[in-house]
């Protein structure tokens, strides 16, 4: 009988489909949900939310797109730490967070805002790529990072 037996590289991933928990033992996941993985068996997962660590659970591998990131301690105090730059995980988090208005928005028909809302959701997406790209020359960088900055706050308001 084979075991679940721990992972080496495969410690950092984010749900790429929702996935609704069948059992006790599995984990379910929304779409973005960011999860740190501890074994591995066969086409399953078995690990935890990053902002929800008291429920561990197994989840489908193929539902989790892999990321890199830094490992910190062994064991039960093990910790991952995403090396994505902290304006990435920045945008990442208000777009979740906005997502949520937007749907708000939808479901109370206030169309008005929903649009703007959308708007400030696409432009946002589309600066986390190009900056996820690597391409941008430093200064051109340096500007992206001024514009994202000034939106999400402007978005807050």
């Amino acid at each position: 009988m084979t075991r679940w037996v721990p992972t080496k590289k495969e410690k950092y991933g984010v749900a790429i489909y929702n996935y609704d928990a069948r059992g006790e033992e599995e984990l379910s996941l929304q779409i973005g949900d960011t999860v740190h993985i501890l074994e591995t068996y066969e086409d399953w997962y078995r690990g935890h939310r990053l902002r929800r660590r008291s429920k561990k659970g197994i989840f489908p591998a193929c539902y989790i797109h892999l990321k890199e990131a830094t490992v910190e301690g062994i064991g039960q105090k093990e910790t991952v730490i995403p090396t994505e730059l902290p304006l990435v995980q920045e945008v990442t988090t208000t777009l979740r967070e906005w997502a949520t208005i937007w749907r708000d928005l939808y479901v109370g028909d206030k169309r008005e805002m929903f649009n703007s809302v959308r708007d400030m959701i696409y432009d946002l997406i589309e600066w986390r790529s190009q900056i996820l790209s690597g391409t941008l020359p430093q200064d051109e960088l340096t500007e992206l990072k001024q514009k994202v900055t000034s939106k999400i706050d402007y978005g807050n308001k």
